[in-house]
């Protein structure tokens, strides 16, 4: 278990508990729309698919705010020797869609990536019909990379610069917008689905 918590945000990473639930709403058309794989997921599907997530590249979390369990945020897919994995989310509960916990589950999981684990990149695949969720990354500093201008799935990067230039103002807002809960809080137990890097950070905590 893995779980990150900022600005009232609680990121849990996912467990075979709650893939039923993750597999419920991906299956949702306007969420699915929005995604590359757009065909029905069974759940025997959804087993293989967290069989073959669940390790030290991949970190899926479910969000939570205010008690309830909103949406899914990950970064997979890491390279050690690249420095940076690929980050996505999705909110599908339609009462926080438009509100500001979205922002805030990206800025808990970006502070923790770029921050505490150090690393140097992140990117994101982004349909290029989806206008929302490209304002939004611009919005944080994600760029398109070269070449990627015709894709029908494009990728973007934000390097740890470009984030710190960008999401400063958006992190300040956040602290001013969930009443000073501006620090982040990483608890959860060392095993080998976390990178090393995860591991000692968990022991330096359990150690305060």
């Amino acid at each position: 278990m893995l779980i990150l918590e900022q600005y009232g945000i609680r990121l849990s990473r996912l467990t075979a508990e709650d893939i039923e639930l993750v597999r419920h709403w991906r299956n949702q058309a306007d969420i699915a729309n929005n995604m590359e794989y757009r065909l029905h997921i069974t759940a025997e599907q959804q087993l293989k698919w967290f069989a073959s997530v669940n390790n030290k590249n991949n970190y899926y979390f479910i969000i939570e705010f205010e008690g309830k369990k909103i949406g899914l945020i990950n970064a997979k897919n890491y390279l050690p020797e690249e420095g940076f994995g690929e980050g996505g989310i999705f909110i599908w509960d339609k009462d926080y869609i438009n509100s500001f916990a979205a922002v805030f589950a990206t800025l808990c999981l970006l502070n923790f990536s770029f921050f505490a684990l150090k690393l140097k990149r992140s990117r994101a695949r982004i349909l290029r019909t989806n206008d929302r969720a490209i304002h939004y990354n611009k919005l944080i500093g994600y760029r398109i990379l070269p070449g990627q201008e015709d894709a029908v799935n494009q990728l973007y990067e934000l390097t740890v610069e470009d984030y710190k230039l960008n999401a400063t103002k958006l992190n300040n807002a956040a602290v001013a917008l969930c009443d000073g809960k501006g620090t982040p809080v990483y608890s959860g137990t060392v095993c080998e689905e976390n990178m090393e890097q995860i591991n000692e950070l968990l022991r330096g905590e359990s150690a305060r």
